[in-house]
């Protein structure tokens, strides 16, 4: 009775605490767990869904408010939930551990700080296998850690720490402690990683995260309205670029993207930014930029909130299909070092297109001149259609495999009809003849 008593005056601190600070101290970085919670929910495995390729995280968390939300618990609510009974169970512990019941109601206030299921759980998690392992059950304390280490990697430490305590009490201890410890994050991890079974029904469910989240009367932020408006106004498959990325993806779910602070994910932000992803959507905080000097009459500014503000293409960009080849560049430049091994160009283009072209390279060493690349796409008749020339100083290169990207616009009035793709290269004082790399065709 006396442990029910506790564990229920702990989950009321957190119960009633964390509505009072929820908009204080609700952290951004749990909205990047909402979404891989939803995503696993809805089929789309552990996974955040980003334009640089598959992103995880520690799966027990967004696995257990994807359960939630299955049941009809939007990932705010089951974020609130969670956090108070992971609070209420790690104060009990504590306080059972010390015997110090005062300890564990300022735990319960501490965690109201950052309630984030990442940290509560792991630190319940290591709290309670601490607590069975003073009072001699190693193989559930073990289970516990193994457990908590599915949560976020800090466990490691209270692992390694309870480690040496089981083995200070026998080696059959710290066997049967090591054992789950360590095989649990193994075979769970192994199991949630796996393809998700995407054969599941979908509930309708109440939007709780404002209610939960946004209760104060200036309404939601910003990077909030923006996801929402991008929800309403973008197709599903739209890929976005952003600032302020953890709750605009979240909101803007299930379309994939690239965050440009790099919290979730790095974003490699250099001049050929925007012909790698072309995306359709770029949201940048004033005073932001994509570095890019045609942004302007590509995008449009379509919406606003606060400082962040959303453009939308107003033009098409084309695929990159691969077209493989295999072009050496020492025979003509006496050179072993420099090798072209792919190119990426849309296999039907449009008239009116932007065309994305990507060159593929093998670099043995950097070049140390500036590199210049001509391209030119040429009709049926042997006349250019379209065609650009990009000079790369040394800098931009990088040793090893590596990718330039080259854009071109097909003029509105290109008949249709084939369309070759020929490339020319200048280098160190020599120069490589045009040859013909790839073969597309133009389509009205």
């Amino acid at each position: 009775m006396r442990l029910l008593s506790y564990f229920l005056a702990y989950l009321l601190i957190g119960a009633f605490g964390a509505p009072l600070l929820g908009n204080l101290y609700e952290p951004e970085a749990n909205y990047i767990l909402y979404r891989f919670a939803v995503n696993l929910a809805e089929g789309r495995g552990l996974l955040y869904g980003a334009l640089t390729g598959n992103v995880t995280t520690f799966p027990l968390s967004p696995a257990a408010l994807a359960l939630l939300y299955r049941l009809g618990i939007e990932p705010s609510l089951g974020n609130y939930l969670l956090n108070s009974v992971a609070a209420a169970l790690g104060a009990l512990c504590l306080a059972l551990w010390l015997n110090r019941p005062l300890l564990g109601a300022l735990y319960a206030l501490l965690m109201l700080i950052q309630p984030s299921p990442l940290l509560s759980l792991m630190l319940a998690l290591s709290a309670l296998g601490a607590l069975l392992l003073v009072h001699g059950k190693p193989l559930l304390a073990g289970i516990s850690l193994g457990l908590a280490a599915l949560s976020a990697p800090y466990a490691a430490l209270a692992a390694l720490a309870l480690a040496f305590a089981a083995a200070a009490q026998s080696w059959s201890a710290w066997r049967r402690f090591s054992a789950p410890a360590l095989g649990l994050p193994l075979l769970i991890g192994v199991a949630l990683y796996a393809a998700y079974a995407p054969f599941h029904l979908s509930l309708p469910l109440p939007d709780w995260t404002r209610l939960a989240a946004y209760s104060d009367l200036d309404g939601p932020p910003a990077a909030a309205q923006i996801g929402l408006w991008l929800a309403e106004n973008t197709a599903p498959e739209a890929q976005i670029i952003a600032n302020e990325a953890a709750l605009i993806g979240y909101y803007a779910l299930p379309r994939r993207l690239l965050d440009l602070d790099g919290k979730i994910m790095p974003a490699l932000r250099d001049r050929f930014l925007m012909f790698r992803y072309a995306p359709d959507v770029v949201v940048l905080r004033d005073g932001e930029s994509v570095g890019w000097e045609n942004f302007a009459t590509t995008y449009a500014l379509m919406y606003r909130s606060g400082a962040l503000s959303v453009y939308q293409r107003v033009v098409n960009w084309s695929a990159m299909d691969d077209h493989g080849v295999d072009l050496n560049l020492s025979a003509r430049f006496d050179r072993q070092d420099m090798r072209l091994v792919n190119v990426g160009i849309g296999r039907l283009l449009r008239p009116g297109d932007l065309v994305r072209v990507r060159l593929d390279w093998q670099l043995r060493y950097v070049p140390r001149q500036t590199v210049e690349i001509k391209l030119n796409l040429l009709g049926d008749d042997g006349l250019p259609v379209a065609g650009v020339i990009d000079r790369l100083p040394a800098e931009v290169w990088q040793q090893g495999d590596f990718s330039t990207y080259h854009l071109m616009v097909l003029p509105a009035n290109v008949p249709a009809g084939d369309l070759r793709l020929f490339l020319g290269v200048d280098v160190n004082a020599g120069s490589l003849a045009d040859l013909q790399v790839a073969r597309v065709r133009c389509e009205p």
